[in-house]
């Protein structure tokens, strides 16, 4: 108990840094279940960031898009939603039954999206199979395994391993100073990003981790995702599911994003009917690197007005 203090603790300074009142909205919802935070007023939106992150971690974008009732979603199994294995039906067709079941506890029938990593891998598939709950989507930073080409880095792989992975995963339960983390997240987000890391934020990401069953949550979800050094097949979308998607998506891509650089990602965007890919410096969380630019491509996207960030310098688009 005194390690979920500490946590909504530490989300309560976080919000309070960016100028943010959350709410927790409980749900009525059966397995699996999501954690709702809330923040604002006006049409919802909806925010679901990547593997083993926290919601709260996209509170710095979220601060530079004002006007909107936003829905931070921690996915089953992340921060102090309940845990979960992820066993049974395809990996898909769970994450579209969470989308869509989150949104129907919250009584919304179609709702904008921002999606970072398995956040906009969940996105895209909600996009494909329940075309219409999502009139908007922004993707920021690879959306996890979807694309060709996307990388698996080290931690991902030794996670997944059947001995290292369960050594692994025990270690993630115990006491560690902060510093591992930081450490840790070195990889995934990039140098830079994980400096910035406020001490909270820091928190917000490695506490869950000792939570009974979140380490296993984890480690389930990423088996399902991904077999060693690869993404399974079934979670990688293929061209003619790219062509499907009939909602415009925007794109935003760090140009250090090391789950996949922007010219890989490129051929595969070009393949969705009216996509906008625009780059930005940072890595796999650019909101961490340039929250303010992040939040005005979002923003502008959001406003109807994609083409004003085509035209800024040193942006690109598919």
């Amino acid at each position: 108990m005194r390690l979920e203090q500490r946590i909504r603790a530490a989300e309560q300074r976080v919000a309070a840094t960016y100028g943010l009142t959350i709410t927790e909205h409980p749900l009525a919802q059966s397995n699996p279940a999501v954690r709702v935070l809330t923040t604002g007023e006006g049409e919802p939106l909806i925010h679901m960031n990547g593997i083993s992150a926290p919601a709260m971690g996209m509170a710095p974008l979220i601060a530079g898009l004002p006007g909107f009732r936003h829905i931070l979603i921690d996915l089953p199994g992340h921060s102090l939603a309940p845990p979960y294995t992820w066993q049974g039906r395809p990996v898909r067709e769970l994450a579209v039954d969470v989308v869509t079941g989150t949104l129907d506890a919250l009584g919304i029938e179609q709702a904008a999206f921002v999606g970072s990593s398995l956040g906009g891998l969940f996105t895209l598939w909600t996009m494909l199979d329940a075309p219409d709950r999502v009139s908007r989507a922004a993707i920021v930073a690879t959306p996890a395994t979807a694309l060709p080409g996307t990388r698996v880095i080290a931690e991902f792989e030794s996670l997944t391993s059947p001995i290292r992975g369960r050594l692994e995963q025990s270690l993630m339960q115990l006491p560690s100073p902060p510093f591992i983390a930081r450490f840790a997240l070195t990889e995934a987000i990039g140098a830079n990003a994980a400096r910035a890391m406020s001490a909270d934020m820091l928190d917000l990401h490695r506490l869950p981790l000792r939570l009974p069953g979140q380490a296993a949550s984890y480690r389930a979800l990423l088996r399902r995702l991904i077999d060693g050094a690869t993404a399974r097949p079934e979670n990688i979308l293929t061209d003619n599911e790219l062509a499907r998607i009939t909602t415009a998506p925007l794109f935003v891509w760090g140009e250090d994003d090391v789950m996949c650089a922007p010219d890989q990602a490129r051929p595969s965007i070009a393949k969705i009917p009216g996509a906008h890919l625009v780059t930005v410096a940072g890595g796999h969380a650019p909101w961490f690197d340039d929250a303010s630019r992040c939040a005005a491509l979002v923003r502008d996207f959001l406003a109807g007005d994609p083409a004003r960030a085509m035209t800024e310098e040193g942006t690109n688009h598919a």
